[in-house]
């Protein structure tokens, strides 16, 4: 008896073992050319398969070697994958108040701006109420 109590408890351990392994090497990868992060601001620009360069709001380059596994940037509800048709508002305070410009997500940072948020879809998608084509 004591010996099949013995067998039981060292199965249920194995078994436990190698789901935890199992579910360890299927980890969610970011996959995307770059990603933008609605609460922080940040952006991820990928540098090789395996890792991204993480940027801050206004620009400034914080990490070369963000892992693609990284949780955060793999599968957070907060992450928006970037791509070609999708834009970025910049920004600024001056002595008028703040003042805002879009840009493509492709295009240069621009000095003394801040990140704030990303517009998903191209420009040609809004439509202007009232205006039939």
């Amino acid at each position: 008896m004591k010996k099949l109590f013995c067998f039981i408890i060292i199965f249920l351990f194995w078994g436990i073992n190698t789901a935890a392994i199992g579910a360890e090497s299927t980890k969610d990868m970011a996959m995307g050319e770059a990603y933008f992060d609605v609460a922080t601001g940040h952006r991820y620009i990928k540098n090789s398969n395996t890792t991204y360069a993480e940027y801050s709001k206004r620009g400034k380059l914080l990490r070369t070697d963000v892992p693609n596994t990284q949780p955060h940037l793999a599968k957070s509800n907060y992450i928006n994958e970037l791509t070609h048709e999708s834009y970025l508002v910049y920004e600024r305070y001056l002595n008028e108040g703040v003042v805002q410009q879009i840009l493509l997500a492709s295009d240069k940072h621009p000095e003394g701006w801040r990140c704030e948020a990303i517009l998903p879809l191209s420009a040609e998608a809004y439509e202007q109420p009232g205006i039939e084509e």
